[in-house]
């Protein structure tokens, strides 16, 4: 259902949504909105997302009145993050994609790709950092694109929390990031740097 290459994992959820008052049309099919959230239902929806979130998802919304329909969502990489140089760079890379054959029905549909981070073998890898830069996902009707959604990885702000010392840092943030021991809203003078090589290294 899904073909992966390295950087996300997708999988496939297709749910169907009948809205009160409406119908698709008994041999049409489009996709009328793709969208990047939080949730596979879209209610916190986002076009910013961090290294260390848990979960990303594309939302296609689509209404599909006749048989034999293929929806595509491609997740194309436009920028990427080179550590060893700490620089941003320009790509295109297709990232994930997956599609999928919806049957008719009334209402709006949702096709919605989760996306996870990917290992070195190009599985799933929970607890591992999403890649930062620039992306979009691409919503593709019978192999003609419809609607693009752009979104950013950023890295995220120091922990909020306490800073465990030797655990991963390296790939949610920059080699020799510097972030207070005790959480970024903490007085106390302890710092703990990023180390590629051991993860945090903090200050006693």
């Amino acid at each position: 259902m899904a073909r992966v290459v390295p950087a996300f994992v997708a999988s496939v959820v297709l749910l169907c949504t009948v809205v009160a008052g409406t119908s698709s049309c008994s041999s049409t099919a489009r996709v009328a909105d793709v969208y990047m959230a939080l949730d596979g239902d879209g209610d916190r929806r986002r076009n910013v997302f961090f290294t260390d979130t848990k979960e990303i998802h594309c939302v296609v919304e689509m209404g599909i009145g006749r048989e034999g329909v293929t929806i595509e969502a491609i997740v194309r990489q436009l920028q990427s993050y080179d550590f060893a140089a700490d620089r941003f760079f320009e790509t295109d890379r297709v990232s994930a994609n997956a599609e999928e054959s919806p049957s008719p029905g009334q209402g709006i549909q949702r096709l919605d790709v989760v996306l996870s981070p990917s290992g070195p073998g190009g599985e799933s890898a929970q607890g591992a950092p999403f890649p930062p830069g620039r992306f979009q996902c691409e919503a593709y009707l019978d192999g003609k694109l419809q609607q693009v959604a752009i979104f950013n990885i950023d890295f995220p702000d120091c922990p909020t929390a306490a800073i465990l010392p030797a655990t991963q840092c390296f790939g949610f943030y920059k080699n020799l990031s510097v972030c207070p021991r005790y959480g970024v809203t903490s007085r106390d003078p302890a710092k703990c740097r990023c180390s590629n090589l051991v993860g945090w290294e903090c200050d006693p």
